[in-house]
């Protein structure tokens, strides 16, 4: 069956692999090496110079036509080999080669135009895995100065392509940083330069297309890889020893160290040379597809349908790498503030006692908590819409008590319906809209998969088959938001949270699981690894090939399940709200945040959570975090204080673990615990005005909130190997305790200064690595860069209190004397503000002896939040011995003497409460 006679049925697969893979898009993950204990600084000799000898051997290396085998030759078959026309040579590497005469790709035709150019490309021979398409079109665009395209599509455009809308910059090209040239015409190949130093960023000398199987090799110009997800990686950066597949699984890490897990992201960044030049590319693909790197090194990206659609951003820095990336997929929207602060969860509460006692005892150690959560155990049955009023009676009460002292609530909704249960309202409603996914031939389906109305059954949570909602109709969509809109005034929300099981639990009986018939797309004539390895021993109809299977949370109008409930959730409070959700695609980080998924409650998984949140800023959603003391399993007291030091430093901050598991919230295992949440709880909000200023910034520009050191310093070749230590903004760099039992602490420092966040003190100022002896008593290590200004506010029991409190401001000088910042406030929970004019921003300059804050925006309102005042002002790294300090306000007020405390190089000074409404632009001098 050829690509286009599939469409009418491959629309019908495609919805249902959306709603049955609605949280669960996902990677494999195959642990690259055994985790590092000096971030992994044995990696630090590949600095990325070696690209031009890289990209002159790569047209003499054989392309892989045994994909299957994974690089082992025992498991090469030589006459499947053979039968492919491929040539087999046990003495060669790779075993089997794809051989030109058999099968090439040759240019007819190059039609140049005013912004980029299309070659005609014919088939010369038989594809490997057969489904020839004897014409395709290479198509090559500028789309901005620093942003590309190229595609392979069929030459009548009749491929399947990912129903997402692109946000191009609309200016176009006047001065491209790049040049294409096609290199081989007999078999098609061409290269992607970087005009200013001639780097090679893409560079193919081989292209495999077919119905069901298109590859593509590029050289790289250096070893410096990063992205590519959701998997588990041990490193940042890539060991280039792999193949990685990309399907979309709801696995649970740590329990299949070659599983996939929530979300496919086919992005990376490389690092090209010792300047720090950066380029990303992204493979807009959502069918079942893997990477395949080679120690050349090289990339080989697989899949097994639709077409071949690849962005290329040139930077040249890694941080506009991203920022780049993110104007075409999309920008991170801004969480509403109150959902910066801490959050406690689990799944087994059980009863509204167990409930309130998590919220007591952690109000008992001072803890900062802001919101609080249920799990479908506070449900009917687990039916969504619907309340176990036995074990939790008076659940809404409950919480809007909880909101009357400053809180915020979040339950779990998932877009499945129990389809067996008389009377069950948003059942019926839904099905009066006709609202369900269906079989595109209800008769020819059994009986048991499939409703009366002809929807397709499957199995989520409640007991009993369940059908899905199909967000393809604008009438199931609106139903929905309805539905969502009302049950808000049975049971109050302030945001909402998706997941999925995989299938039916296998202890029910009699067991059933959803089906479906065995055609190509199932079974493709390629399976990539991970089809292979689960397609013969899961009987779930996951509709491995349907174009869409990596691509649940969009359809061709919106978001599928993001989008529909972003907006029900915002139409219901009123407010900004949030939705969390495990499955994620790129652009996803507009409507939802995400977390790293059911990990385990031991110290791997903490240390390789701080790899999942590098990763997830790079893809576009910077409001990450993982379960906070580890979701499987009984944590310890060691363990889980350690994660909760860690999680105060992710932007998703949430404490969550699994039914049976020992109860884990800060407040619930003793003081050593509860005290040492409590103490770092107040650091982090402390720094809530800075990291709500990185989220603004974040969505503005599209810039990383967490971030890798080497976004800051890519041309130091230590800070590329980096994945212990992780930086809030630029400002801020945090070195965690990783290890059970640890006695000290090495960290690496950056050329520059930084001083202790703690102390004040000047750390360092040269760079290198640092040792500092550590106890169970200890903190993580922080440092504030030089040349740094944030603002800072005193803690409290949630926002809603320490949002009233008075803003402090921190700087710390650099090498020069100087240092900049930045502020934002809004009200923390209006969806229009930015829009609306209702914020502030200001910049903040200082030099060795000045302090200048200049307001470029200013609310119109005159309501409470915006009534700020400054408290503190505190300079670090201050030369001089300080005689009298003076704040300017306008030009017509008279200076007026502010009281001041220097200790060494530390200034403090009391700025009196000044109102930042009074005072739109002021000046602080220091004089000796």
């Amino acid at each position: 069956m050829t690509n286009m006679s599939q469409q009418k049925k491959r629309h019908i697969l495609i919805a249902v692999a959306i709603v049955i893979g609605i949280a669960v898009i996902a990677a494999i993950a195959i642990p690259l090496a055994l985790k590092d204990q000096d971030n992994h600084d044995d990696d630090d000799d590949n600095d990325g110079s070696d690209g031009v000898q890289v990209q002159a051997i790569m047209g003499t290396q054989p392309s892989d036509c045994y994909p299957e085998a994974q690089g082992d030759p025992s498991n090469v078959n030589a006459s499947a080999c053979r039968s492919r026309g491929c040539k087999f040579d046990a003495q060669n590497s790779p075993v089997c080669s794809f051989d030109d005469k058999s099968y090439r790709l040759r240019v007819t035709n190059v039609t140049p135009g005013p912004a980029g150019l299309s070659v005609s490309l014919e088939q010369v021979g038989s594809a490997p895995f057969g489904g020839d398409v004897p014409n395709w079109t290479f198509t090559f665009e500028e789309i901005e100065d620093n942003i590309a395209r190229f595609t392979f599509d069929a030459a009548d455009s009749s491929r399947f392509r990912v129903p997402k809308t692109m946000r191009m910059p609309s200016g176009g090209a006047s001065a491209p940083n790049y040049d294409i040239k096609i290199t081989d015409r007999d078999r098609f190949a061409f290269q992607i330069i970087r005009k200013e130093t001639g780097t090679v960023i893409w560079a193919s000398d081989q292209v495999i297309l077919s119905d069901q199987y298109l590859q593509i090799s590029t050289a790289l110009p250096s070893r410096n890889v990063y992205g590519l997800g959701e998997q588990i990686h041990e490193t940042l950066r890539h060991r280039l020893t792999k193949t990685w597949p990309a399907f979309a699984r709801d696995q649970p890490p740590s329990f299949d160290d070659e599983a996939n897990l929530y979300g496919v992201h086919p992005f990376y960044t490389c690092v090209e040379d010792t300047e720090g030049n950066t380029h990303g590319v992204l493979m807009l693909n959502s069918n079942a597809q893997e990477y395949a790197f080679s120690t050349l090194p090289s990339l080989t990206f697989r899949t097994i349908g639709g077409v071949l659609d690849f962005y290329l951003f040139l930077g040249p820095s890694p941080e506009s790498v991203i920022k780049q990336y993110t104007g075409v997929v999309g920008r991170p929207s801004i969480p509403p503030y109150w959902s910066l602060g801490f959050q406690l969860c689990r799944y087994g509460y059980n009863n509204l006692t167990n409930l309130v006692d998590a919220v007591q005892s952690t109000a008992k150690y001072d803890i900062p908590h802001d919101v609080q959560y249920v799990d479908i155990d506070h449900m009917d049955s687990q039916k969504i819409f619907t309340v176990d009023e036995k074990n939790f009676p008076g659940l809404n009460s409950y919480f809007e008590q909880l909101r009357e002292q400053g809180m915020r609530i979040i339950y779990i909704l998932d877009p499945c319906l129990i389809a067996n249960q008389t009377d069950y309202a948003p059942y019926d409603r839904l099905k009066a809209v006709d609202g369900f996914i269906k079989w595109a031939n209800p008769k020819d389906v059994d009986d048991m998969d499939k409703d009366a109305t002809g929807a397709v059954l499957g199995y989520v949570w409640p007991k009993g088959k369940t059908v899905f909602v199909d967000f393809f109709k604008e009438k199931a969509r609106e139903e929905w938001k309805k539905i969502i809109e009302e049950y808000r005034k049975t049971l109050v929300f302030d945001g909402l949270w998706i997941e999925r099981p995989f299938n039916w639990p296998e202890d029910e009986k009699p067991y059933w699981s959803l089906k479906c018939p065995k055609d190509s797309l199932e079974d493709p004539p390629y399976r990539t690894s991970e089809l292979s390895k689960y397609y013969l021993n899961c009987p779930l109809c996951i509709l491995y090939c349907s174009p869409t299977h990596n691509l649940s949370p969009y359809s061709k109008i919106a978001h599928l399940s993001f989008l529909p409930l972003h907006r029900a959730a915002r139409a219901a409070t009123g407010e900004r709200s949030v939705v969390i959700s495990r499955s994620t695609f790129p652009g996803s980080g507009e409507h939802a945040g995400h977390w790293l998924g059911d990990n385990v409650s031991q110290w791997s998984d903490l240390a390789r959570s701080i790899i999942g949140i590098l990763e997830f800023n790079m893809f576009g959603i910077p409001y990450v975090g993982a379960d906070i003391c580890g979701f499987f399993g009984d944590t310890t007291v060691e363990l889980c204080k350690r994660w909760m030091q860690l999680g105060a430093f992710y932007t998703f901050s949430r404490n969550h673990n699994t039914l049976g598991a020992k109860p884990q919230g800060p407040g619930q295992m003793g003081d050593e615990l509860g005290y040492a949440s409590r103490d770092i709880m107040r650091v982090r909000y402390q720094l809530l005005p800075y990291l709500y200023l990185l989220f603004h910034e974040a969505h503005v520009s599209g810039s990383t909130v967490i971030r890798p050191l080497h976004h800051e310093f890519p041309t130091d070749q230590t800070a590329l190997s980096v994945d212990r230590q992780f930086l809030w903004g630029r400002c801020l760099l945090i070195s965690p305790i990783l290890e059970q039992g640890q006695t000290e602490l090495k960290y690496y420092l950056p050329q520059g200064k930084w001083y202790n966040y703690f102390t004040y003190a000047l750390e360092a100022s040269e760079g290198g690595h640092r040792t500092v002896p550590v106890d169970s008593d200890s903190m993580p290590t922080l440092h504030l860069r030089g040349g740094c200004a944030i603002v800072r506010q005193d803690h409290a029991n949630n926002t809603h209190f320490s949002r009233q409190k008075p803003l402090n401001i921190l700087a710390a000088l650099d090498e020069k004397g100087a240092a900049t910042g930045n502020f934002f406030w809004d009200d923390g929970v209006s969806i229009d503000t930015l829009s609306n004019g209702e914020y502030y921003h200001a910049d903040l300059v200082l030099t060795n002896s000045s302090l200048t804050v200049r307001t470029h925006v200013k609310p119109n309102s005159q309501d409470a939040w915006t009534d700020l005042s400054l408290g503190t002002f505190t300079v670090l790294g201050v030369d001089h011995t300080v005689r009298s300090v003076v704040l300017q306000g306008t030009q017509a007020d008279q200076p007026r003497d502010l009281t001041f405390n220097q200790t060494n190089q530390v200034l403090e000074i009391d700025l009196g409460g000044i109102s930042i409404r009074q005072y739109n632009n002021f000046e602080v001098k220091w004089m000796p």
